[in-house]
């Protein structure tokens, strides 16, 4: 699930943790990489539960308007169609979000304001009134409907975001990949059959990726930053923003150390680091700097890259 941009984000965020704190214990900071990317699965079955939450919260308000003195037609008739939502149920149904859920009931307690704004926002949107009018029913259209609403609501409704902030300070900056994964996953269900959620990681490779991009850049951190220093020559490397820094020693940590990783791939992932992390100027800067280290790995031979590596 887990892709290799968000862990090099994970890397610089602990990396620059560890620069400031003043070079705190290596396994420490190892430790907080790893509840951090962990802390990345719980939002993802955190907002996979949330799913089912809404249902629920629907599920309720009927019960509530059944038991009126005097309940109007609608109330005494209701429109059945999102709480008998057959994908929705499958969702509930999940053992592994079962398990979450019941793990975490008081943390899926303090959702249950969010869960009725978003809930009443939601009824009054064309998409969702179309799906409740809609005389044909069938999974596909349960699907649409909660992909529809992952795309249209859990992307962009403040109060989700405030509560995820509320919740974790690792549930930042990362929810709009949490919940594109989430539609990945929901897009791979089959009617009436189980489904399993995507493993944290996809492989071997991807679990071992972090710990060891972050590890070799705190070992050579002042080898890199001394390399930093020779090719910004025009430069006071003291003036150069903190940021960019450390983006450029990850940058040459994954270089030097990971010879499967094709040079242009490390480029393009850290100039966009540098885009969104740092300065308005940084993604020029860390270009520059990058390309001309490249060519000096390149004369100097230190590029040990597999195959293609280099294209």
């Amino acid at each position: 699930m887990i892709s290799r941009r968000l862990l090099r984000i994970k890397v610089l965020k602990e990396f620059y943790g560890y620069v400031i704190s003043e070079k705190k214990n290596l396994s420490s900071v190892e430790n907080e990489l790893r509840l951090s990317i962990n802390k990345s699965y719980e939002q993802y079955k955190y907002l996979f539960c949330f799913i089912s939450l809404l249902q629920e919260h629907a599920q309720n308000k009927i019960e509530i308007g059944r038991q009126k003195f005097l309940p109007t037609d609608d109330e005494r008739n209701p429109n059945l169609r999102f709480i008998n939502n057959k994908l929705i149920k499958q969702i509930a149904n999940n053992k592994e979000l079962q398990s979450f859920s019941t793990k975490n009931s008081a943390l899926l307690a303090d959702a249950t304001n969010v869960v009725n704004k978003m809930y009443s926002n939601i009824t009054g949107k064309e998409y969702f009134l179309e799906y409740m009018n809609n005389p044909e029913t069938s999974f596909k259209q349960d699907k649409k409907l909660v992909i529809d609403i992952l795309c249209n609501e859990f992307e962009d409704f403040d109060d989700l975001y405030s509560l995820l902030e509320e919740q974790s300070i690792f549930w930042t900056d990362e929810s709009e990949f949490i919940v594109s994964n989430i539609v990945k996953t929901v897009n791979t269900i089959k009617e009436n059959k189980p489904f399993s959620l995507m493993p944290l990681y996809k492989n071997d490779d991807d679990e071992m990726f972090a710990e060891r991009l972050l590890k070799h850049a705190i070992e050579h951190y002042d080898e890199y930053n001394a390399l930093i220093d020779k090719h910004t020559p025009n430069w006071d490397v003291e003036r150069i923003a903190l940021m960019d820094i450390l983006i450029l020693i990850i940058a040459i940590a994954e270089f030097i150390d990971f010879a499967d990783i094709p040079v242009k791939v490390t480029l393009d992932e850290y100039i966009d680091l540098a885009r969104f992390y740092s300065t308005s100027s940084s993604c020029i800067f860390v270009n520059g700097v990058l390309d001309k280290l490249v060519e000096y790995f390149e004369t100097n031979n230190l590029l040990k890259k597999a195959g293609k590596g280099i294209d």
